[in-house]
């Protein structure tokens, strides 16, 4: 779609020389470029799991004091754990697909969660541009990356990207269990789904059962039917998104660990339990590769598609929400503030990524592709995302700026708006006010403190950037709504 130049760019545009010398003074203190490690063609298993909705600070490992996550804490502790890892968008569906493909959502444009297209309201002053609905199949994604390794390839769980010749088969999954355009269940419990959706899954599961177990059961499968090969599962929890119900034993626990305030801090005993479900069956899916004698070289990665839901949920899915509040920082999911963006990223891999190792290196969702071409010894990558092999055995990155791209009225209530992080300064431009505000993270993690009225050169260096990536990409930028009521509601 063809890029709508917003009105303020030609005043904020300077020469590249001084984008250049402002990027070398930004970046003070980052990492340098390095010869990376070479792991190509290494070939390891690879199971890629992904959260839904957790925030980087629900993990023990990330320095939540009363979610407890054994297991993952494990893992981060005999493998590297990031630091700076962010989600590509502060929602579900374009992360996504930036985990699948290896492009920005804006880059695809698919830039919120897949809803169809609701229509602008009087109250909102610009016209948010229409998403896509489903992510192509003609895109080069991971199971067509790993099928050319000869790679048996599987998705379980939550898949949220279009239904029909969008599904995780007709990108070339082998196997797809309990993956459509639904974008949560029902309940937890058994049945999981409303009439109709997942048949499938409800003939594998029965009465009683609670869907993160089923899940993993099904993984667990899927790793014994290809034991003798190479494989790659990507195993999606729909877990810890609404409904937050809890598996009652988990539940119990917390309760009496934070009696009697039991409903009334935050993260809630709910969520905590859902979380530490999740934790309990990555203890599964480990204690079982180590049985094959697999553990060695399988590399399991962690993560999550957007920050902790921060704000009560939509009615009919509020009831214990808000669940979490992503501690120090701002905000949560839908939003552009680091609380909607920050993520856990935890590689375990003994054969190929040193132990205890802490990262402080920026990883988006967007650089699993490329890493995993490098792993597999393919020549293919994507010009969104960066190899970071190099991470594994201690190495640093090169120094980048990430850019997010969100010009939608997300249904936690933010506001359409663009963000950029480079070194230790994020920007988030707001389409409405026409306006940024600069944070410096190294002091201010929870964004509290506007820097860019202090120093214009440097919001004006930042949007000069943003704008050139947001160009260079075709970024649809959201248009003035001539029906705009002040008035509205």
């Amino acid at each position: 779609m063809k890029y709508q130049k917003r009105s303020m760019s030609s005043k904020l545009m300077i020469s590249r020389l001084s984008i250049f010398v402002w990027l070398l003074l930004l970046c003070t203190g980052c990492q340098q470029e390095s010869e990376p490690i070479d792991l190509r063609g290494s070939r390891p298993n690879i199971i890629l799991i992904v959260a839904d909705d957790l925030g980087v600070n629900d993990l023990a490992c990330y320095g939540n004091e009363f979610i407890e996550t054994e297991h993952l804490d494990r893992l981060a502790a005999a493998g590297l754990l990031c630091t700076n890892g962010y989600a590509a968008a502060p929602l579900c569906s374009p992360t996504r697909a930036s985990i699948q493909s290896g492009l920005h959502p804006a880059r695809i444009g698919m830039t919120e969660h897949i809803r169809g297209h609701p229509p602008a309201r009087p109250w909102m002053k610009v016209i948010p541009p229409k998403s896509t609905q489903g992510l192509d199949s003609t895109i080069h994604t991971l199971p067509k990356l790993f099928a050319e390794a000869d790679y048996k390839t599987g998705h379980i769980g939550k898949w949220h990207l279009g239904g029909g010749p969008c599904m995780p088969e007709a990108h070339g999954y082998d196997l797809n269990f309990a993956g459509n355009w639904a974008g949560l269940p029902k309940s937890f419990y058994y049945p999981f789904f409303w009439e109709g959706v997942h048949e499938q899954l409800k003939s594998y599961a029965k009465e009683g059962d609670y869907l993160t177990d089923v899940l993993t059961d099904r993984a667990l499968e899927f790793v014994d039917e290809n034991k003798e090969g190479k494989f790659f599962l990507h195993l999606a929890y729909y877990s810890p998104h609404v409904p937050i119900e809890a598996k009652e034993n988990w539940l119990r626990y917390y309760q009496e660990k934070r009696a009697p305030a039991a409903d009334s801090l935050l993260p809630n005993v709910h969520y905590a339990a859902m979380v530490s479900s999740i934790d309990e069956n990555v203890g599964r899916i480990v204690s079982h590769l180590d049985s094959l004698g697999l553990l060695d070289s399988t590399l399991i990665i962690f993560t999550s598609d957007n920050g902790g839901l921060s704000v009560r949920e939509v009615p009919g899915f509020d009831k214990h929400t808000p669940p979490t509040d992503n501690m120090e920082l701002r905000d949560g999911k839908g939003y552009l503030s680091e609380g909607g963006i920050k993520e856990p990223f935890i590689f375990h891999w003994p054969q190929g990524v040193d132990p205890g190792q802490k990262s402080p290196d920026f990883v988006m969702t967007t650089d699993l592709y490329n890493s995993f071409a490098t792993l597999l010894g393919s020549d293919k990558s994507t010009r969104d995302g960066v190899n970071l092999t190099a991470m594994f055995r201690g190495e640093s990155l090169p120094t980048r700026s990430l850019y997010w791209h969100h010009p939608h009225y997300s249904p936690q209530r933010d506001k359409p708006s663009a963000a950029l992080r480079c070194g230790d300064y994020k920007l988030i431009y707001y389409f409405e006010q026409d306006t940024a505000a600069v944070f410096d993270l190294a002091s201010d993690p929870s964004e509290e403190t506007n820097v860019a009225e202090n120093n214009p050169r440097l919001r004006d260096s930042l949007l000069s950037l943003m704008t050139e990536w947001q160009q260079e990409i075709s970024a649809v930028i959201p248009a003035k709504n001539p029906a705009y009521d002040p008035e509205a509601n």
